[in-house]
């Protein structure tokens, strides 16, 4: 699948999330809807190898830091914690082991209120079976 239509397929199927990222072991981005910063991508695919480290640093996406809530691999999703929990922004990552290419591939999404984890996180498992896992 294309970079394009697999941007394309995310704005349909994730039109929820504020924002999509999707990317590669190697980092290579796939698609994304927001311009990102390559120094964040092998922090995120770490979470996935320490649970305390993932819990302990939490998850930065455009700087942002999201209190890692779930660490349930290939799963993992927290929010922002500020002052105001309506207003918090929820962020879940998925991992796919064997995905495009035989390599291990991540969907990532953040999301508002009043968009939850426990709508959010099977849309964005479901999107990554279907788009990342080899056809």
């Amino acid at each position: 699948m294309s970079q394009a239509a697999i941007a394309e397929a995310a704005k349909a199927a994730l039109k929820d999330a504020s924002r999509f990222l999707f990317f590669n072991e190697q980092g290579t981005v796939l698609a994304s809807s927001f311009t990102v910063e390559p120094s964040e991508l092998k922090p995120l695919e770490l979470l996935f190898s320490d649970r305390d480290e993932a819990i302990k640093h939490g998850m930065t996406v455009l700087g942002t830091r999201y209190e890692v809530h779930r660490h349930h691999p290939p799963l993992i999703y927290g929010r922002t914690m500020g002052a105001v929990p309506e207003e918090s922004e929820g962020c879940a990552i998925s991992r796919i082991e064997n995905g495009l290419g035989g390599q291990a591939c991540y969907g990532l999404i953040t999301y508002q209120m009043p968009n939850i984890s426990a709508r959010m996180v099977p849309m964005l498992q479901k999107f990554c079976r279907e788009h990342l896992e080899p056809k």
